[in-house]
């Protein structure tokens, strides 16, 4: 590894492997994989593994398992981490259904929405903090945390913003004819 490379506290005796500069790291593993999305600001110095996909941004992200102590690769996009962790968490993630975005201001709308995702996912996803996979439209797209039921991911599905079709003008041939 080089000299100005950030240092890596390898994982023993149950405690997670770390980077330097993290913040908000789960001290001790705590029984089921689940997901946390850390974030330092890049020295100067700092050499980028090739999974960072923009080097000049300032910020890096890396996902950590609270249950195992798995770290997932340093990234430049924390949507992509969260994407790692949810990877190595909960396998098939990408599969589930994908519901529409989570409603906001109503309880009882959010409480609809909650149930929805329940009935569309495996019994007991969402229990261990699994993610929800849902619609956002352009300008929404960050993969939000604590918004999905039990607390999880709510990962976002790009759904484009399509301009609504024009209504077809009436025809008046004959008028002008």
């Amino acid at each position: 590894m080089p000299a100005n490379a950030p240092a890596i506290v390898p994982a023993s005796a149950g405690t997670p492997r770390t980077e330097v500069g993290y913040t908000d790291l789960p001290e001790q593993p705590q029984g089921h994989c689940r997901v946390h999305v850390g974030y330092w600001h890049k020295k100067a110095d700092e050499v980028d593994p090739p999974t960072v996909d923009n080097p000049g941004y300032h910020l890096r992200y890396r996902s950590t398992c609270g249950g195992c102590g798995h770290a997932g690769p340093v990234r430049s996009s924390e949507n992509r981490a969260a994407e790692d962790g949810c990877d190595h968490a909960y396998p098939g993630w990408r599969t589930m259904p994908v519901m529409a975005e989570r409603p906001y201001g109503s309880q009882a709308a959010i409480a609809r929405w909650e149930a929805a995702a329940r009935a569309a996912y495996p019994a007991g996803w969402f229990d261990r903090q699994g993610p929800v996979r849902a619609y956002r439209t352009p300008g929404g797209t960050r993969h939000v945390p604590g918004y999905a039921p039990g607390g999880g991911l709510s990962m976002a599905v790009l759904r484009s913003r399509q301009p609504a079709a024009p209504k077809a003008k009436p025809v008046q041939e004959g008028l002008f004819g």
